[in-house]
């Protein structure tokens, strides 16, 4: 009987968990120069308007006079494509079927890091249901987050439309109204440096959760919300226009550069904003669902991976 219970138990754990297939890019065009395209299956070929992420399995190609610049995940090293030039894109790199590809120098700092932190995408397309009653409010977002006067939001998962909500930062309180939206944003007035984060769920004026202080090398500690000051904010917007100035308008490097300071939201928002603004770019959604983890955002978390799921058996 024991085994009975317990084959019926793995089979019910294994029922429950949702894979989808996933990859990393392995480089980012930029720079794009005329006439200059891709294809995922060697059929549909797509013009590049822009920055643009590249997988195993993608071609490209530039027409007479045209030319692109490429970043390599693995290496961090510029290459230039050359005009009238044909190549594969491999899980090391390029092939060349036709014309030329030369070595430029070596990205800098800032673009080499942003590069290597797109891997193990796979590690985000996996949900475990959880066994546990899911009527209970729960208040959870993650344990150290960065807000700034460009990027002032705060966001958490709603448990319930009937909740309003008492945000304290520090010694401050902030009054939250209810909403029916699956995520709660708040607009983060300034205050100086890090402070502790509370949040409480109200229902009729009683508290019916609150964000639980967590425990970290045998401490127990509370959450915590940082207003960036002016230095780091300069050293920040700097970062910023040297992104922009080599890639181009590309949220997606935006975001990873945000996640790289601990500012979750503003990274959410950036790499939907990219996505949204490029639907081709399918592959990169799992790094959007590696932010809503860190932010706790469950249930968005599993209605997007089910949605990406569909969309990429489509």
């Amino acid at each position: 009987m024991k085994k009975v219970i317990l084959v019926f138990s793995l089979c019910f754990f294994m029922g429950n968990i949702l894979l989808a297939a996933s990859k990393d890019p392995v480089a980012v065009m930029f720079q794009v120069n005329g006439k200059v395209e891709y294809t995922k299956n060697g059929r549909k070929w797509k013009k590049v308007r822009h920055s643009k992420f590249l997988f195993a399995g993608y071609q490209i190609r530039t027409g007479d006079s045209s030319t692109a610049k490429i970043t390599i995940q693995k290496s961090g090293k510029n290459l230039k494509l050359e005009p009238s030039s044909h190549f594969d894109v491999t899980k090391n790199g390029l092939q060349t079927r036709k014309g030329k590809l030369s070595v430029r120098e070596s990205s800098g700092k800032l673009a080499t890091g942003i590069m290597k932190r797109f891997t193990k995408s796979q590690t985000y397309t996996t949900v475990r249901r959880s066994l546990e009653n899911q009527d209970r409010a729960v208040i959870d977002t993650a344990r150290r987050i960065k807000v700034s006067s460009g990027y002032p939001y705060l966001v958490w998962e709603n448990p319930g439309k009937q909740y309003n909500f008492e945000l304290k930062i520090g010694e401050r309180t902030q009054q939250v109204p209810a909403t029916s939206d699956m995520t709660v944003r708040v607009r983060i007035n300034p205050f100086d440096g890090t402070q502790p984060l509370h949040i409480n769920a109200l229902e009729n004026g009683q508290v019916i959760a609150s964000l639980q202080p967590y425990r970290s090398k045998g401490q127990i500690k509370d959450h915590t919300l940082t207003w960036i000051d002016s230095a780091d904010k300069r050293t920040i917007q700097a970062e910023i226009e040297d992104i922009k100035r080599v890639y181009g308008e590309n949220d997606f490097m935006l975001g990873s550069l945000f996640e790289r300071q601990q500012m979750w939201v503003a990274a959410m928002d950036s790499y939907q904003a990219y996505l949204d603004s490029n639907p081709d770019e399918i592959e990169m959604t799992p790094y959007l669902f590696r932010v809503y983890k860190k932010l706790k955002l469950e249930k968005k978390y599993k209605q997007a991976l089910l949605e990406w799921q569909q969309a990429m058996k489509e």
